[in-house]
C-alpha cells in the first residue's frame, strides 16, 4: 500500500507538469508580438513614421533615391529598415545635405523627428559622403557643402560678350564649397561676378601675397579649401590655365 501511494503521488506530479507545459505551448504563440519591421518587403528600404517599424510605411527600391520628400513626409521618418543589399544614406537636409547617418544592408535604425529629409541607396558606404554623381555631362556643377553635397547648381555655359569665353556670373545661389568640372575645358573661378578679383594668402601677414583665379582642371571634382571656399561668384571655361583673367 505504501508503494502504491508513492506511485500515485508521482503520477499526479507528472500529470500536473505536463498540463502546465501544454498550456504554455498553447498560450505563448497566441500572445507573442510580431517581429519589428516584419512587414518590410525584400529588396526594399522602408521608412516608418513611428518607432521600431510602426506607423505609416513608405517603400523605396534601389533605383528610388530621393533628394527631397513631399510636405506630408518631410522630416517625419522615425525609423527605417534597409532590406536591400545596398547601403542606405539618410540626410538631415534635402539634396543629400546636412547631417548624415548610414544603415548597413539588412539593418534597421531610429531617428529623431526632422532628422531624415532625403536619402539614397549606394553600393558602398563611402558613396554616402559625396553627391557629385548628380552633375550632368558637359556642365560645371557647384554645391554649397563639401564633397558635392547640398542643393546642386548646374551652370549652363554662355558666351561672355567681353571675354568671348564660356562663363557664368552667379545669381543668388549660395557661394559654392565644392565643384565638379565635367566639361572638356578647364574652369577658372573668381571672387567677383565680373570674372575678376583676387584672394589674400592667409599665411602672409603682410597681405601682399594674392591668389588669382582658382582653377579646376577638366574632369576634376574638388572640395574647395580656404581661403577660396564659399567665395566664388563667377567662372569661365578656358582652353589653357594661362587664359584665366
Amino acid at each position: 500500500m505504501t508503494d502504491f501511494r508513492i506511485d500515485l503521488r508521482r503520477g499526479a506530479l507528472i500529470t500536473a507538469v505536463l498540463a502546465l507545459l501544454c498550456s504554455l505551448f498553447y498560450v505563448l504563440p497566441a500572445n507573442a508580438e510580431p517581429a519589428d519591421y516584419a512587414d518590410c518587403p525584400a529588396a526594399t528600404l522602408c521608412l516608418y513614421s513611428g518607432a521600431n517599424g510602426t506607423g505609416e510605411r513608405r517603400d523605396f527600391t534601389g533605383t528610388q533615391s530621393l533628394e527631397s520628400y513631399d510636405a506630408t513626409w518631410d522630416g517625419k521618418t522615425l525609423s527605417a529598415k534597409n532590406n536591400t543589399a545596398l547601403w542606405a544614406c539618410v540626410y538631415g537636409a534635402p539634396a543629400y545635405g546636412g547631417g548624415l547617418q548610414t544603415v548597413k544592408p539588412t539593418n534597421s535604425d531610429a531617428y529623431a523627428p526632422g532628422a531624415v529629409r532625403s536619402h539614397k541607396l549606394v553600393p558602398t558606404r563611402a558613396l554616402c559622403f559625396t553627391g557629385y554623381e548628380r552633375c550632368p555631362d558637359n556642365r560645371v556643377c557647384t554645391f554649397p557643402e563639401p564633397n558635392g553635397r547640398g542643393a546642386m547648381t548646374v551652370h549652363l555655359p554662355a558666351t561672355d560678350p567681353v571675354t568671348k569665353n564660356y562663363g557664368n556670373s552667379y545669381g543668388t545661389e549660395p557661394a559654392p564649397k565644392s565643384a565638379w568640372n565635367r566639361t572638356p575645358r578647364h574652369v577658372c573661378f573668381y571672387p567677383e561676378p565680373t570674372y575678376t578679383g583676387t584672394w589674400a594668402d592667409p599665411a602672409d601677414a603682410s597681405g601682399q601675397k594674392r591668389f588669382a583665379a582658382y582653377v579646376v582642371l577638366r574632369g576634376d571634382s574638388v572640395t574647395v579649401p580656404a581661403p577660396f571656399a564659399g567665395t566664388f561668384r563667377s567662372h569661365e571655361l578656358v582652353t589653357t590655365t594661362g587664359d584665366c583673367q
